[in-house]
């Protein structure tokens, strides 16, 4: 029987690794440092520099970059350039074969991504020569991927980091962009995995032809494909690094199709795979909110010369997450907001994910897991990590297109320039309303009704009115009183928001309200109390009234919120309209 891999286990493990290394550094530290005021603030220089935005200067033949710019997006073939970490050094960084253009539908935006290969391994890299640069165009605020690698990480995955850079193309600054770490072997030896395993990545939603027209090779009938050619169909239908396993992949795949939900799936997944490694992965989904990922962004792991080892999966694509997502007519580049992603991974054709979530005991299981995962990972710990990033990004997002800046590339991200304060709360807003959704669908918030709420309020506490299906429709953070507040929403023929917000305070409460609307296109979430079917209109000019009288608020169009300082007691109605 292969034995569970506890992810406390592999979170201590980890955590006293990262102990050990800290205790070496800091003894080395003490050996070589005198303690003198110079020294002092050689260190504070060092740490202020770590903390920078790294540069990468690439130098490449203009016709080159023509090229590169100029044939189609999808071409693999890699086109030769230098680089520099520093532009007046003479220390130039050779690349194996070039650089390309990297990313499935990330190749047809404007601005690119790219995959580079250097000659030598590069202490930036952590001692690796593959560099993944993503541009994050599709995210105004630039913080989504990294904070969910730091999640990731932080909750004990095998998973890659993630790391800022500022990328220039021949002097001319091109833009921000994130460095992902390569998943290959040398990630795994990091992580005290065995190099010579078995590490795959399911690409069949990539194959052309009626039949594979599915999105996960765990919905594929394998029956279609001769048995003496599954090993190679697996070959041609699998990225992989080194040298796979083919037939213990070909034997999870069978298991996991001809194993029914339900007690014996529970057994094959014990038996099969360190299955508290596929919990963490499912529950950090459904936290972040990237529903995208239940078809192949993942790698599957099998360190097959160990007979006790199981199968473990590793994260993969973190671009849409804390709420950002395809809409219909819009695509990827879209304004629209939202949390209230179910939590199920139907859809997908994926056996796999479906059948465990089907399973009582794992799905039991998964459910107490991403419960601690929430307690672990506090809407506080994201907004940390958001100003940290903040600070150290804020000069590259604020570089606009000029003479030496965006020559081959429109801007960093796409849409408006101008509000981005207001689209870095995109991702610290999701959090704590993410939460109050998958707790409602979890049966931990009290019951509510159909857009209708109730709290008890305390002093210098934030308090979140959820109606029954998880949608959050305000909260109220108390400076004074305390008693009970509710809320309830009807439709009105109001321009703006076209909804009355009754609430309804048995004790007189002072305090921040910030009232929610819904403003979707139906899918992957429905509603839309503004009057527009566009993410952002003229939201910017709404204004808050209670009970008729117009009130100091703020809004933000990209979190479908307003604000402001307001006393309750008794009823109110509240109207979200234009001055």
């Amino acid at each position: 029987m292969r034995p569970r891999y506890g992810i406390s286990a592999l979170s201590a493990f980890v955590l006293l690794s990262a102990c050990a290394d800290n205790d070496d550094q800091q003894n080395e530290q003490a050996d070589n440092q005198e303690n003198t005021q110079e020294n002092n603030e050689e260190d504070v220089d060092v740490q202020a520099q770590e903390a920078a935005v790294q540069d990468l200067y690439f130098y490449m033949d203009e016709s080159d970059v023509d090229a590169l710019y100029t044939r189609s997006p999808n071409s693999d073939d890699r086109l030769g350039a230098e680089v520099k970490l520093d532009p007046d050094s003479d220390e130039v960084l050779e690349l194996d074969g070039g650089m390309r253009f990297r990313g499935n539908t990330a190749r047809g935006l404007e601005k690119k991504s790219f995959n580079v290969r250097f000659e030598e391994d590069q202490p930036f890299l952590t001692d690796h020569n593959r560099m993944n640069l993503n541009g994050m165009f599709r995210d105004p605020s630039m913080m989504r991927e990294k904070i969910s690698w730091d999640i990731f990480e932080d909750a004990g995955m095998v998973s890659p980091s993630a790391e800022y850079f500022d990328f220039y193309l021949n002097d001319i600054y091109e833009g921000l962009y994130v460095h992902i770490d390569r998943i290959d072997m040398n990630l795994m030896e990091r992580f005290d995995r065995n190099p010579n395993g078995t590490l795959v990545r399911d690409q069949i939603r990539g194959r052309e032809g009626e039949q594979f027209n599915v999105n996960s090779t765990f919905g594929f009938d394998m029956s279609q494909i001769d048995q003496a050619d599954q090993v190679d169909f697996l070959e041609e239908t699998f990225n992989y690094r080194g040298d796979p396993n083919w037939g213990e992949v070909r034997e999870f795949i069978d298991l996991v199709q001809r194993t029914p939900a339900g007690p014996e799936f529970a057994q094959m997944m014990e038996e099969e795979t360190e299955t508290e490694s596929f919990l963490t992965w499912l529950a950090l989904h459904m936290m972040v909110g990237d529903i995208d990922a239940f078809g192949d962004d993942y790698w599957l792991y099998l360190d097959h010369e160990d007979p006790d080892a199981g199968w473990e999966i590793i994260p993969w694509d973190k671009n849409l997450s804390f709420g950002s997502h395809t809409r219909q007519g819009y695509g990827v580049l879209n304004d629209f907001f939202g949390y209230e992603y179910e939590m199920d991974p139907a859809g997908w054709d994926n056996q796999l994910f479906e059948k465990l979530m089907e399973t009582d005991e794992l799905r039991d299981d998964l459910e107490e897991r991403l419960v601690e995962l929430m307690e672990q990972f506090p809407p506080s710990y994201v907004e940390e990590r958001a100003s940290e990033y903040q600070e150290q990004i804020e000069e590259s997002v604020e570089t606009r297109p000029g003479e030496d800046a965006f020559e081959r590339h429109p801007q960093n991200h796409f849409g408006e320039l101008d509000d981005y304060e207001l689209r870095a709360e995109q991702v610290t807003q999701f959090v704590p309303l993410r939460y109050e959704y998958l707790r409602t669908q979890l049966g931990l918030n009290e019951a509510q009704q159909e857009q209708a709420a109730q709290a008890d309020v305390s002093a210098g506490e934030t308090v979140y009115l959820t109606d029954s299906a998880g949608f959050v429709i305000g909260s109220f953070e108390a400076d004074q009183g305390e008693g009970s507040l509710s809320v309830e929403t009807e439709d009105a023929d109001i321009p703006g928001i076209q909804q009355e917000y009754r609430l309804t305070a048995d004790n007189t409460l002072s305090g921040e309200l910030s009232l929610f609307y819904k403003n979707d296109l139906g899918w992957p979430i429905e509603g839309n109390w503004y009057e527009e079917d566009e993410a952002v209109g003229s939201q910017g000019e709404l204004v808050l009234f209670q009970d008729g009288s117009m009130l100091e608020s703020e809004v933000n169009p990209y979190v479908n919120r307003i604000q402001g300082d307001v006393e309750l007691d008794g009823t109110s109605t509240f109207t979200i309209t234009y001055p």
